[in-house]
């Protein structure tokens, strides 16, 4: 994981990230740098979730493959089913992380790790 990559890792809490962007800001400041902040609000972040783009950073991580597999085989075949009185409909799902899941934190990781990784 990114050095950067805050939240949801031991020891790397949103405190910590604060605490960079004070350090950050402090020595621009103090150097004469402009500095312009910019927040990000990342609502709904796993409804476009692209799971083989997970799968790939899983990779490029070098996560061990009985994990990289497990993950694999959860992604594999998942439908979304709606069913009413009269109507059954039912959708192949290729995005998409169950909000609240244990493995959700991890996923988030390494969806935006590769952002990070951006110079």
């Amino acid at each position: 994981m990114n050095e950067n990559q805050f939240g949801f890792r031991p020891q790397k809490s949103t405190i910590d990230a604060a605490m960079v962007v004070k350090v950050f800001v402090q020595d621009s400041s103090d150097a004469g740098d402009v500095i312009t902040p910019v927040s990000l609000d990342v609502q709904g972040a796993f409804d476009p979730a692209w799971w083989p783009a997970i799968l790939k950073e899983m990779r490029d991580c070098g996560s061990p493959k009985n994990l990289y597999k497990l993950t694999k085989n959860y992604f594999t075949e998942r439908t979304a089913i709606l069913a009413t009185n009269s109507i059954r409909m039912e959708k192949e799902l290729s995005r998409v992380c169950p909000q609240g899941s244990c493995s959700a934190p991890g996923y988030w990781n390494l969806q935006y790790n590769s952002l990070l990784k951006i110079k």
